[in-house]
């Protein structure tokens, strides 16, 4: 007895002959049509077809199929991540922080000619659309497909534009332009119902990127002319708007050619739609760019080793607030204003002081050292293993032998120079540890003794390549420890006219301890006033003690050192370790007449 055939044989050959059926019967009827019929399916099928497809395409995004749309709500509440500012006391920007370096301005902050700029090249019918620009649409189709006409403008409107800018584009494998776009499309129309048009310009100039790490036209306007955007001229204006098109390629810094040939096209678009006479044309694009270029970091600028220190109290001081919804502050997002007691005058100075002195002091240094090494081996043992290269070899496993090759190979690196602050050369990394460790360095910091607040602070002779603040470096202080000393001693009732034997002795107290002068030589007697000027060692250890080391350290602490004392008699010598602020504060209550 034969076995049936199973169900999917049994399905696949049925399948089969239905479509032999339909096809032979297809054929029958097309044989039977009139010609004129024939032609109307053959070019309507493929239409309506076509039709079909494209709206069941519109309607899924639209339903949301691919992702949800934004809503009306949350465009109404579009945040863009903006720079937290620091502000001297006499109202001069020092630094930001941030993510994307963006400060909001309003369209009453920005020139008119950027706006006309902008609506001439990217949107000229903006005020007459409705986020969507069906004419422009077909005229980018039939000039810039069809006759390859460069000049034809895109077809995005500024509001489609927004709509990519404020939410990214995803990937839909082989539709993802199709769907993208009608997104844009569906997104610009509702950015229009919930904002006028004036506001969607702001938003617009505030959210674009013009390179080089600057967001919005405010920040852009600084970094490459150094002004407000309500003070940027016509061919400035021009100039930053053609950016937009392609902000490395048109970048005035980097291809100034490519970037006065898109400004020129700018200007002759403006003129175009009227908002420049034609005669101004000419003239205007015989312009140089005139560039005044600021660069902006976190690592440049103005007062960088004392930004950095108020970043880190500003973490503790945000994390005890909350802001008025209840969600924490972000300091790199919320473009906060802080305003600090800096002088900018006076920071510059210390800046240029530094500046100026230290490679002086730097070529003494060297020429002193030019026939032995500023290190030992076990320091420069210990800076090769600290270092971030070392910790990476280790982390993957190296022998010692390996890493010991890798950072004897040469290879391009940029390091700190005393002539021009930065110099592009080839080195190994062993010679460039080497380098840093000859390096001197210095920190600065002046106060206000009366406000008892801070003036300048430079922690460095470079923030881009020494992060280390040496503001607060704790260093044994040496000499300067001695007013201290003296004040005890008054404190203690001795007269400042009492004098004091400058004799070498010995101290069985304190394990024969016999501290010596710096000059080798001894003799006669000091007033106070005297042996300080002079810095006479064996008078400050003999009134230290005469004043009670214990009371020494105490006043110092209430002076403003606050890290431990030792309770020793060295301690009149300057055996003291402490940092800067703590010194400048000990200094500013003598200045300020004992008060702190």
């Amino acid at each position: 007895m034969a076995k049936s055939p199973g169900f999917w044989p049994q399905l696949t050959e049925n399948i089969r002959f239905f479509f032999i059926k339909a096809w032979s019967t297809l054929r029958l009827w097309i044989k039977q049509q009139p010609k004129r019929r024939l032609w109307l399916w053959g070019l309507g099928v493929p239409v309506l077809t076509g039709t079909a497809a494209v709206g069941v395409l519109v309607l899924s995004v639209y339903l949301g199929f691919f992702g949800p749309l934004p809503t009306y709500a949350e465009l109404r509440n579009v945040r863009n991540s903006q720079a937290s500012e620091v502000y001297a006391e006499d109202g001069a920007l020092l630094g930001k922080y941030y993510i994307e370096n963006r400060t909001n301005v309003t369209v009453n902050e920005v020139s008119d000619f950027v706006l006309q700029a902008l609506i001439a090249t990217e949107d000229a019918r903006f005020f007459e659309h409705s986020g969507v620009d069906l004419r422009a649409l077909g005229r980018v189709f039939v000039k810039s497909l069809l006759f390859k006409d460069d000049a034809a403008g895109g077809g995005s409107t500024l509001s489609q534009q927004l709509a990519k800018n404020l939410f990214p584009r995803r990937q839909y494998a082989w539709l993802g332009m199709p769907i993208n776009k009608l997104r844009e499309m569906f997104t610009a129309r509702r950015l229009e119902k919930v904002y006028t048009k004036e506001e969607l310009l702001a938003l617009y100039l505030n959210t674009v990127p013009f390179g080089e790490g600057a967001f919005g036209i405010k920040v852009a306007a600084f970094r490459y002319f150094g002004k407000d955007p309500a003070e940027l001229t016509l061919e400035e204006a021009a100039t930053l708007v053609g950016m937009l098109k392609a902000t490395t390629y048109y970048n005035p810094r980097t291809h100034p050619e490519a970037a006065m040939q898109r400004r020129n096209t700018v200007l002759l678009q403006m003129s175009r739609y009227g908002n420049l006479d034609t005669a101004l044309v000419d003239s205007l694009q015989s312009l140089p760019l005139a560039l005044d270029f600021r660069a902006e970091g976190h690592n440049q600028g103005t007062a960088t080793y004392f930004r950095e220190h108020l970043r880190q109290e500003l973490d503790d001081i945000l994390a005890k607030h909350l802001k008025p919804d209840g969600t924490p502050y972000n300091l790199y997002r919320d473009g906060l204003k802080i305003y600090t007691t800096i002088d900018s005058r006076l920071q510059r100075y210390a800046e240029n002081a530094v500046v100026q002195q230290m490679p002086r002091i730097q070529a003494r240094f060297n020429y002193d050292w030019r026939n032995k090494s500023a290190w030992s081996a076990s320091t420069l043992a210990r800076a090769v293993s600290a270092s971030r290269r070392y910790q990476q070899a280790k982390k993957r496993g190296l022998k010692q032998s390996a890493i010991d090759a890798e950072f004897a190979q040469a290879r391009r690196m940029t390091i700190f120079d005393w002539d021009g602050g930065a110099v592009d050369t080839l080195l190994s990394p062993l010679d460039s540890i080497k380098h840093y460790l000859t390096l001197l360095n210095t920190g600065l910091l002046s106060v206000d003794p009366g406000e008892g607040v801070v003036r300048a602070w430079v922690g460095g002779i470079d923030h881009r390549f020494i992060q280390y603040d040496h503001v607060k470096a704790r260093r044994p202080v040496g000499s300067v420890f001695k007013p201290i000393v003296y004040a005890a001693a008054l404190q203690s009732g001795m007269m400042p006219c009492e004098y004091t034997a400058d004799s070498l002795r010995t101290y069985p107290q304190f394990k024969n301890w016999q501290p010596r002068n710096a000059t080798g030589k001894y003799g006669g007697a000091y007033s106070m006033a005297g042996a300080l000027s002079k810095s006479v060692n064996t008078v400050a250890v003999e009134l230290a003690l005469r004043a009670g080391i214990p009371q020494v350290c105490k006043l110092a602490r209430q002076m403003g050192i606050a890290h431990p004392i030792p309770n020793e008699p060295a301690i009149a010598l300057g055996a003291v370790d402490a940092d800067l602020r703590e010194m400048v504060t000990v200094y500013a209550t003598f200045a300020n007449r004992g008060y702190r």
